[in-house]
């Protein structure tokens, strides 16, 4: 039993990674490349303004962190 969960399992994985790469392909087809070069653009931003964010409220905690000796 354990060992025909194990194959379905493996078979519906393999299917979700191929249904990922035709759903990729598929938007690739249907866009044009300037438009996937500013959204990797867009994203980057995203993830530098959220590390902004957690840089700065590191920070903040980093002298309360020192005052407090555990």
């Amino acid at each position: 039993m354990a060992e025909a969960r194990k194959r379905w399992q493996e078979e519906a994985r393999s299917h979700a990674r191929a249904a990922t790469r035709e759903f990729r392909e598929a938007m690739k087809a249907m866009f044009p490349e300037g438009f996937w070069r500013h959204l990797r653009a867009a994203r980057r931003e995203a993830l530098l303004s959220l590390r902004a964010v957690l840089d700065g409220l590191l920070e903040e905690e980093a002298p309360s962190a020192q005052k407090d000796p555990a």
